[in-house]
């Protein structure tokens, strides 16, 4: 990914059409940058926040990753900022792993319902390493079941930051609301006058 040196203010630099953001990272100082829309999201959607990449800034090459990124409150689909973390051949990415439910519409025509907890995996593994979004097939449960994050096979090279005793997603059956009986009318209570004498 090509980025500019950026200098302009972070408003500026979106009403160019460029999505302003910061690079940092061991042995070099923070350095503000701009990168095309474009060209950021074509990075995005091949390397998400996984997995490492080539950044080009001032003549000089870094391995990087896409550290965080900050979306519009009103669109969530606009990034309207990003930092990208210098990294080494030592060093590990700290990222968060979307964790995706498959066969979960199987499960619901049944009349149940599956609940996802766990969203996201927080690990740490190598740089050389390009984890895939994680996928669990629960078309098999049934209800009451209930999958811990040891329950799933993971790969060998992520370290695990979650608990494992975690609870990813849990089926069970909806409540049923039934109607409660009308309360009973009472009759006023009627006191009787007293008779005059």
């Amino acid at each position: 990914m090509k980025t500019q040196i950026r200098e302009e203010k972070p408003a500026v630099v979106r009403n160019e059409d460029m999505i302003p953001g910061v690079l940092y990272g061991h042995e070099m100082d923070p350095k503000s940058i701009k990168v095309p829309r474009k060209e950021f999201f074509k990075e995005y959607e091949r390397h998400g926040q996984s997995s490492v990449f080539s950044c080009e800034v001032d003549g000089e090459s870094h391995k990087v990753y896409i550290k965080d990124i900050q979306r519009d409150v009103l669109n969530h689909e606009k990034i309207i900022h990003f930092d990208l973390l210098k990294v080494t051949a030592k060093d590990k990415i700290h990222a968060r792993i979307p964790i995706h439910l498959e066969g979960k519409d199987f499960v619901e025509k049944g009349g149940l319902i599956v609940q996802q907890i766990l969203t996201e995996l927080d690990a740490k593994y190598s740089i050389n390493e390009s984890p895939e979004d994680i996928n669990i097939d629960v078309s098999k449960m049934v209800a009451g079941d209930t999958m811990l994050l040891s329950d799933i096979k993971l790969p060998d090279y992520l370290e695990v930051l979650d608990a494992m005793d975690s609870v990813v997603v849990t089926v069970t059956v909806p409540k049923v609301e039934t109607e409660s009986d009308e309360d009973e009318i009472t009759e006023p209570e009627v006191i009787g006058q007293k008779s005059e004498e």
